[in-house]
């Protein structure tokens, strides 16, 4: 009898490991709830060039394989288009270097001349910029329902609109969620709730303590192309989407901000990040933003992901970022839980058990 499992969640992260389950014959039900989904706002950048420490950076670089192999199955187009960072002062931008040459991953100096080259609408031109050509981005905003759908073609059973208020365990090593329509049972429940992970965790006496991270992301209305690469600039990041719109976090270093709370109305943020839009490229100065998106990074305490069994029976996946490390996290988690886990894989989890933050 296939393995019965429900997955709470259908944000990138819970679309994904339903669609590895479904594939691998698990008997899956995926519960979207009603909380807006990160993913959807998201800036979509795929990256191993923000990292914390060595193994996140070798989780964040398999997550760029993984996309690969997921693009190569499901035929989903992305923008390889690469990444010029010049976000940090000269000597942290030939840290980064160093440690990125020392993890084998493909760092390149750029100069002025190569820069302009590569992207002539800069109004000013920086003196040397990193370029990381394996990096790219996804339609974020769409991604969650695409992988949705392949995950329903492959038997996947999707209930939307429900909440999930607590997890259950029953005696006989069953596992199942609590709704105000009633109690869904299976033999496993999957936990991918971004930042309500804190509370259902709880609600089985587990620990997963969450930060606070709220951020924008303003899109502007199209324009003609103009952007070749995903920027990482002293103003913030930036990308152009094939639709034209250019897409770009309210805050610089959107990455690393470490906020807790957005002290300006979304109107106000949006204009504010349009003025240092027209002033950094050429050629946009009548150009506006179109909408901005809010949304809640699912950030666990010491940022790193969680994930891993939660509970007998009980498996979770809450991490930032979900763009980056969604194809990654689906593949090992459902490997994980179908007990076809090597031992390769066990040592890119093994910094990210949910045990670390047990009292």
């Amino acid at each position: 009898m296939a393995q019965r499992i429900i997955v709470v969640g259908a944000g990138i992260i819970g679309a994904g490991i339903a669609m590895r389950l479904a594939r691998a014959g698990a008997d899956v039900t995926v519960i979207a709830g009603q909380a807006p989904l990160a993913t959807t706002a998201s800036f979509g950048w795929i990256n191993a060039s923000f990292f914390l420490d060595d193994d996140h950076h070798r989780l964040r670089a398999e997550g760029i394989a993984a996309w690969h192999r997921l693009t190569d199955e499901d035929a989903i187009d992305l923008q390889w288009s690469g990444c010029l960072c010049w976000d940090l002062p000269v000597p942290d931008l030939e840290k980064l270097a160093d440690q990125l040459g020392e993890l084998s991953y493909p760092v390149e100096w750029q100069s002025p001349q190569a820069i302009a080259s590569k992207e002539p609408a800069l109004r000013a031109v920086p003196e040397v910029a990193l370029h990381f050509p394996v990096e790219g981005a996804a339609p974020s905003a769409d991604m969650p329902n695409r992988l949705l759908a392949v995950a329903e073609a492959a038997g996947a059973k999707v209930i939307r609109g429900l909440q999930v208020n607590r997890v259950l365990q029953a005696d006989d090593g069953r596992s199942g969620v609590e709704t105000a329509q009633g109690v869904l049972w299976a033999d496993q429940v999957v936990l991918a709730t971004g930042t309500g992970t804190q509370a259902l965790a709880g609600s089985i006496g587990a620990r997963v303590p969450m930060l606070h991270r709220p951020a924008y992301n303003m899109r502007t209305k199209p324009v003609t192309p103009i952007l070749r690469h995903i920027l990482a600039s002293p103003i913030g990041e930036i990308r152009q989407e094939p639709s034209g719109h250019i897409l770009m976090p309210a805050a610089a270093h959107h990455q690393a901000d470490s906020s807790d709370q957005l002290t300006e109305m979304p109107n106000e943020a949006a204009d504010a990040a349009m003025v240092r839009l027209r002033e950094f490229l050429n050629g946009i100065e009548d150009l506006d933003w179109s909408e901005i998106m809010y949304g809640e990074r699912p950030v666990p305490a010491d940022g790193k992901p969680v994930i891993g069994s939660l509970a007998e029976n009980v498996y979770v996946a809450c991490l930032h970022s979900g763009i980056t490390l969604g194809p990654i996290v689906a593949e090992l988690a459902a490997q994980e839980i179908a007990g076809r886990l090597d031992n390769a894989g066990a040592a890119l989890l093994a910094p990210y058990r949910p045990d670390r933050f047990a009292q």
